[in-house]
């Protein structure tokens, strides 16, 4: 699977890509979303997973892009921030039906969050 990570802690998004590579998985990592934006002319990733809390671009306005470029792009967003469970309702309610990870994520409940999107 082609995955874009987003994030603008670099450890974080670097960690994210090793682990997803070290799955056997095409992971890509960039560090705000004008970057990821920048990427999708060379990498088109069949899931996105985004923190939701970014200078610049939010997660979710970037997801919005890709999601609108990308349809069939999966998105699944993170974050280490209580206040962020609001922004993604509203994105729900604008027809977004993203999934919310706690950050830090868990290594084994990402892989299994990306096994369960390559059976859908």
């Amino acid at each position: 699977m082609r995955l874009l990570v987003i994030d603008d802690e670099k450890f974080v998004a670097d960690s994210l890509a090793m682990i997803l590579q070290g799955d056997g998985h095409e992971a890509v990592a960039v560090y705000d979303g004008t970057s990821a934006l920048e990427t999708l002319k060379s990498f088109v990733p069949d899931c996105v997973i985004s923190d939701v809390i970014m200078p610049g671009l939010s997660g979710i306005e970037v997801c919005s892009l890709i999601e609108e470029k990308h349809p069939n792009c999966q998105i699944l967003l993170f974050s280490g921030q209580a206040s962020t469970s609001e922004l993604v309702e509203k994105a729900r309610g604008e027809g977004h039906m993203w999934e919310l990870l706690p950050k830090p994520i868990d290594p084994e409940e990402l892989l299994a969050k990306i096994a369960s999107i390559v059976t859908k």
